[in-house]
C-alpha cells in the first residue's frame, strides 16, 4: 500500500511539473495555472488588482506600434486633436443639425465612401448630422412628497463628458475611501497630487441626490445605471443612463437637465446632458440596450512617406488593409476573450460586431484648418473591458505588418491574449451611441 500511495504522488508530480513547463502563461490566481512567470511579464500584464495575465509576444511591429501611437499619447493634443475637437464640439452644440465630421475617399479611386450608406452608419449620425430638440425651461424647485400613494418617475439621460477629466464613469470613492484610511494609518501627511480625479457617475450623483434623492438625510448615493461603463480616459457624446425619483418635480425632463448642465458650466466639470425623456419602469439602460457604438479617432499623417524611414507614421495607406480587416469580423459571434484585459468577471466572453469598418474623416466643426484622422467605427451587442482599444492597437500593428484580410480574426480565433499587442491610449476612445 506505501509504495502504491508513493506511485501516485511520484506521478502527480510529474504533471504538475509538465504543467508547469507547458503553461506559457498565467491568468489568474484562481484558475489552477502556473504563477512561476510572473517576475518575467511586464508592467502592462499586470491588473490594477495585481492579477497576472498573459505574457505577450513582441516584435518589430509592436516596437513601431509604441513609437507611433502609445507613446506618443502624452502628446494627445497632437494626435488626439480631432478626437478632443469633436466632444467639445457636440458638448458645445449637441441639438444642431451641423455635423462634426465628414468621410473622405482614402484612395484616388473611391469616391463612394462618402456617401454611401451602410448597415451601421446611423449609429454615427450625432457624428455626421442629427438634430434634437431641447427645451430651456427655468428652474423650479421639487415638492417631496411620501412613497404612498406616489409614482415612482423614471428617467432616461443622454450624456456628454470629456474624458480627460474623469477616472471614468463608476463612482470609486468607496474604494478610495479604504486606500485612504490605509495610506492614513502608514503616513501622517497626504499629498494634494495625489487627490483622485472625479467620476462621472459620482459628479451625476452629487448633482442629483439632494433634488432628486428621497429626503434631504439621505446620505446614501442615488442609484445611476448605465448603458457602458467607460475607463479613465475615455469620452462620450451619447452615453445613455437611468435615475429614479420619488419627488414630485414639475417638467422634471427640463429641470434635471439644465440643474446638471448649469452646474457643470459654473464648476468647468466637463459633462453636459443633451437629453432627458421619461421612461418606463422597465428600462434599463444596459440590459435593455441591443447595441453600443464607439469611434476611435487618431489624427492622421497626411504624407504617405515621413521623413523617419525607420519609423513611418499612421498614414493613409494603411486604411485598405485596416477595413478589410475590420469588415471580416461583420456579423460574427466571436470569442473576443483574446481581447480583454485582466479578470473576466462577465458569463461570456462572446460578442457580435454588427459594423465594423475603418475611415478617414474630416473635422469640420468650424476650423478653418481642416484636419483629417483615421476613424474605427464599430457597433456591436456587447464590448468586453479594453477590447476596444485592444481591438484597434492590434489591428493597426496587423496591418503595418502586411497582414491578410483575416489576420485579426486568427487572432480572437485564437483566444490567446499572447497575440494581441497593446491596448491603444484612451484619449481617442468615444462612446457614441447606446440602442436602447
Amino acid at each position: 500500500m506505501t509504495m502504491l500511495v508513493e506511485k501516485i504522488a511520484l506521478l502527480i508530480a510529474i504533471c504538475v511539473l509538465t504543467a508547469d513547463v507547458s503553461c506559457g502563461f498565467v491568468l489568474d490566481p484562481s484558475m489552477h495555472q502556473s504563477t512561476s512567470l510572473a517576475s518575467t511579464l511586464e508592467g502592462d500584464d499586470v491588473g490594477g488588482d495585481g492579477t497576472i495575465i498573459w505574457q505577450m509576444k513582441r516584435d518589430k511591429c509592436d516596437e513601431w506600434l509604441d513609437r507611433v501611437l502609445i507613446e506618443r499619447s502624452s502628446d494627445a493634443p497632437t494626435i488626439f486633436s480631432v478626437a478632443s475637437s469633436v466632444v467639445e464640439g457636440y458638448m458645445s452644440n449637441a441639438n444642431t443639425s451641423s455635423p462634426l465630421l465628414r468621410r473622405v475617399p482614402y484612395c484616388h479611386d473611391d469616391f463612394g465612401v462618402s456617401t454611401t450608406q451602410q448597415s451601421g452608419d446611423e449609429q454615427f449620425e450625432p457624428l455626421f448630422g442629427i438634430y434634437s430638440n431641447e427645451n430651456d425651461i427655468g428652474l423650479v424647485s421639487p415638492t417631496r412628497f411620501s412613497k404612498k400613494n406616489r409614482k415612482r418617475t423614471n428617467l432616461k439621460l443622454a450624456i456628454a463628458y470629456r474624458g480627460q477629466g474623469f477616472c471614468g464613469w463608476e463612482d470609486q470613492r468607496h474604494e478610495l475611501y479604504r486606500n485612504r484610511s490605509n495610506s492614513n494609518n502608514n503616513s501622517s501627511s497626504t499629498n494634494n497630487a495625489d487627490q483622485p480625479l472625479p467620476s462621472v457617475q459620482g459628479t451625476l450623483a452629487d448633482i442629483l441626490g439632494p433634488v432628486i434623492g428621497n429626503s434631504p438625510t439621505n446620505t446614501k448615493p442615488i442609484e445611476i445605471k448605465v448603458a457602458g461603463r467607460t475607463d479613465r480616459g475615455v469620452s462620450a457624446i451619447g452615453q445613455v443612463c437611468r435615475v429614479r425619483t420619488w419627488n414630485e418635480i414639475p417638467n422634471v425632463e427640463a429641470y434635471v437637465q439644465e440643474l446638471v448642465n448649469r452646474e457643470a458650466v459654473d464648476n468647468d466639470l466637463g459633462l453636459r446632458i443633451t437629453n432627458v425623456e421619461q421612461v418606463g419602469p422597465d428600462f434599463h439602460p444596459s440590459f435593455g440596450a441591443s447595441s453600443r457604438s464607439y469611434v476611435y479617432l487618431i489624427d492622421l499623417d497626411l504624407e504617405d512617406d515621413t521623413d523617419d524611414e525607420e519609423t513611418p507614421g499612421i498614414t493613409r495607406d494603411l486604411v485598405p488593409r485596416l477595413d478589410r480587416m475590420l469588415r471580416e469580423l461583420e456579423g460574427k459571434e466571436l470569442d473576443y476573450f483574446a481581447l480583454s484585459h485582466g479578470k473576466v468577471k462577465t458569463q461570456t466572453t462572446f460578442s457580435t460586431l454588427y459594423h465594423s469598418k475603418v475611415s478617414i474623416v474630416e473635422y469640420i466643426g468650424g476650423d478653418e484648418h481642416k484636419r483629417q484622422a483615421l476613424c474605427f467605427e464599430l457597433v456591436g451587442n456587447r464590448f468586453l473591458r479594453r477590447m476596444v482599444r485592444l481591438l484597434v492597437g492590434t489591428a493597426l500593428r496587423e496591418a503595418y505588418r502586411g497582414g491578410e484580410d483575416d489576420s485579426l480574426k486568427l487572432i480572437i480565433l485564437s483566444k490567446d491574449r499572447r497575440e494581441r499587442s497593446r491596448a491603444a491610449p484612451p484619449d481617442g476612445l468615444m462612446f457614441v451611441r447606446a440602442e436602447t
